[in-house]
């Protein structure tokens, strides 16, 4: 059974590069084996607040073994909110190597 993984990273402010960086880093990811979890594909069916996306994205979080941080993730309060909880919670963290 693969590890899960959960992508973690900005989005707001960058919706419309978002879904590419994760997009990029779901395909490496699953290209070393590691069955992903993408918070951009994920069924968001509620009112599209912050709060709404973020209780999906921490339930998503929760069912995983690892985060991988994007390198834009210090620039997200969502993404320190689910990185605090995954140190919190014992998962194991990759960072994104920075080019």
């Amino acid at each position: 059974m693969a590890t899960r993984i959960y992508i973690s990273g900005k989005i707001s402010g960058i919706e419309n590069e978002a879904p590419e960086l994760f997009a990029k880093a779901e395909t490496e990811l699953q290209t070393r084996g590691f069955e992903t979890v993408n918070p951009m594909n994920l069924n968001h069916a509620h009112d599209k607040s912050w709060h709404s996306y973020m209780k999906e994205d921490v339930k998503a979080l929760c069912e995983c073994d690892m985060i991988y941080m994007l390198s834009n993730w210090t620039d997200s309060k969502g993404a320190i909110i689910e990185h605090t909880i995954a140190m919190y919670l014992g998962l194991k963290v990759q960072y994104e190597a920075v080019s």
